[in-house]
């Protein structure tokens, strides 16, 4: 994956160091109420380090891109920015920044997310320094309810969080998810190539601490380092499930991820893609069909981790098939046909 053709797009003379001991790879995009919290924040952390932010502003409809000119002019010695003409995308605006990245270790944070510890590179790098057994390493973040629900700030982590994650931790359940992007330091030389597959996957996430995991186990830090907001912006997981384009992008990332770990994880990965199959039969197009949920159901059933007995069929035609809407257009169907073989119902 070669992204220097938008190396054009840096802004200014940035001066940033040579060899910096840590990357901050930013990536920004409508985030003008966030992303000055979000520098003030880096850039008052306290090190006996060097350290680089590499920021990538993807053409943001807002004020993002003009903030971040302002600082990238007031601090040419600590930021990097390149700000796009137009919208590249999430995904290559975040690789082709994190393969700018030159320090040993990595970190990632979006533009509306925040650190809340003026210590936290210092910590993370002070572990991995005398861990180097780790491929990675994340602390515990709080989660800021921005979306209008009301919820009270909580916790990512638990009290109980095993202090090693492993590879089988990250595929135990599809969407795992308890570690924070901006949580996570990693050590460059594991991630300094990735599968060319790693950029057609919608979640960067989960396939790239796989790959980290594989290399080393990822430490976890019981300290509360970092705020991560939960707004209004983006699809939502729960609306995803409706959206055939996410979900098959889904069974493929847990495809290749079984390929990538030669298939060590596919007692675990199996069920997964599974349950991804089986949401196909309730994807938007589908909803109202009846026959069209058999359908997917029947194709689903090829990818059952084992042999479906009678009363397995059963229990998934009930909750993947025979729903209420589904009820009404097989009544519908039913009609139909009878009317045109003049069946009187």
């Amino acid at each position: 994956m070669d992204f220097s053709y938008l190396n054009h797009q840096l802004y200014g003379n940035p001066q940033t160091a040579k060899q910096p001991k840590v990357s901050v790879c930013l990536i920004t995009y409508k985030h003008e109420q966030y992303i000055q919290t979000c520098l003030d924040n880096i850039l008052q952390q306290k090190t006996d380090f060097e350290f680089e932010i590499i920021i990538g502003e993807d053409h943001s409809p807002d004020n993002t891109a003009s903030i971040v000119k302002s600082y990238a002019d007031r601090f040419p010695e600590k930021i990097k920015a390149y700000i796009r003409p137009e919208n590249v995308g999430a995904k290559v605006n975040f690789l082709h920044c994190f393969f700018d990245c030159q320090g040993e270790y990595i970190v990632h944070i979006e533009g509306d997310d925040y650190w809340t510890s003026p210590d936290k590179l210092q910590k993370q790098v002070d572990f991995l320094d005398s861990h180097p057994e780790a491929s990675a390493c994340f602390h515990n973040a709080q989660i800021i309810y921005e979306d209008g629900t009301g919820r009270v700030p909580t916790l990512i982590n638990p009290v109980d969080q095993a202090p090693w994650v492993h590879s089988i931790d990250l595929l135990k359940e599809r969407e795992a998810w308890f570690m924070a992007t901006a949580s996570v330091m990693m050590r460059k030389k594991l991630v300094k190539t990735l599968p060319d597959w790693f950029f057609h996957s919608k979640s960067g996430d989960i396939p790239l601490y796989v790959i980290l995991s594989e290399e080393g186990p990822i430490a976890y830090l019981p300290e509360t380092m970092s705020v991560y907001r939960k707004n209004e912006g983006g699809m939502s997981y729960t609306d995803s499930n409706k959206s055939a384009s996410f979900i098959y992008n889904r069974i493929f990332m847990y495809s290749k991820i079984n390929e990538y770990t030669h298939a060590k994880y596919q007692y675990l990965i199996q069920p997964i893609l599974f349950e991804y199959h089986l949401l196909l039969t309730r994807i938007t197009e589908n909803e109202k069909s009846f026959l069209k949920r058999c359908y997917y159901l029947w194709k689903a059933s090829a990818h059952a981790p084992q042999k479906l007995h009678l009363e397995d069929w059963k229990k998934l035609f009930k909750e993947h098939v025979f729903t209420a809407d589904s009820f009404l257009a097989y009544l519908a169907f039913r009609k139909k046909i009878n009317r045109f073989f003049g069946i009187r119902s």
